[in-house]
């Protein structure tokens, strides 16, 4: 790392130690607690982790940045079409959790209710910690040279993370998948950041699409959930496909 500038070895440790930080966490959720990934009661275990990854997350930024320069400024509201399809499945996916568990109140269970609201908290927690490490921290860094490598880097550090998943009972060909589809979402996730120029609005569809997915599971209609996650999807890989490249040539002939 000695050819690399402080601020650029300050993102790579941040990630570096928040993905060991989460590791722990799988392994402890599933060699200790015995709980799978993937399964809802992950987050009891899981919650504290998120707690001490959001602390860490919070201290690396506001010791190395700014918070105008980690994306806590005014949205530009010219380019909020690109957050748009975040906006509508986002929206959706917690109007139709929670309208489900206002007119079913009598039928799910205490367990239920406690889980639901620890998986609204872990799954908060989970937002603001990865967007301000992998959108806020490595994108700050990286902006400083180029638009291009700010995308990049974030959507591929941001990809690595999920590789620990591993340690929480995920196969190998199911984690080899979610590196893919991370990476997929991580360069739109960036783009989007990069043309609202905020984080905020990132940070609540982050916390809404695991919040929808999740606790969607507690309540047992997680069916339209992952249906909507499985069209945004297909939006961001049309995306990552066509407009991106196109996007990353005029970047790259602006500045030769």
């Amino acid at each position: 790392m000695k050819n690399l500038t402080k601020l650029k070895k300050v993102s790579y440790i941040t990630a570096i130690i928040y993905t060991t930080l989460i590791g722990i966490g799988m392994y402890t959720t599933y060699y200790i607690y015995g709980v799978r990934y993937g399964e809802a009661k992950m987050v009891e275990p899981l919650v504290w982790f998120e707690v001490v990854m959001t602390i860490f997350a919070f201290l690396m930024a506001k010791k190395y940045f700014s918070w105008q320069e980690l994306g806590f400024e005014k949205i530009n509201f010219k380019n909020i079409l690109w957050f748009v399809p975040m906006l509508v499945v986002g929206t959706i996916m917690v109007l139709y959790l929670g309208s489900f568990a206002i007119v079913n109140a009598d039928s799910i269970t205490p367990e239920q209710w406690k889980l639901f609201y620890l998986v609204c908290v872990t799954t908060f927690l989970v937002g603001v910690s990865e967007e301000l490490v992998y959108r806020g921290i490595v994108f700050a860094t990286f902006i400083k040279e180029s638009k291009v490598k700010a995308v990049f880097i974030s959507a591929i550090t941001f990809s690595l993370l999920h590789s620990v998943n591993v340690f929480g009972g995920l196969e190998f060909g199911g984690m080899l998948g979610q590196l893919g589809v991370t990476l997929i979402s991580g360069l739109f996730f960036a783009f989007v950041r990069l043309k609202i120029n905020n984080i905020i609005p990132i940070i609540i569809f982050h916390w809404s699409l695991d919040f929808g997915l999740i606790g969607g599971q507690v309540l047992q209609i997680g069916e339209i959930n992952s249906t909507l996650t499985s069209v945004l999807l297909v939006f961001e890989t049309v995306f990552v496909c066509t407009y991106l490249p196109y996007w990353v040539y005029n970047e790259m002939k602006k500045n030769k």
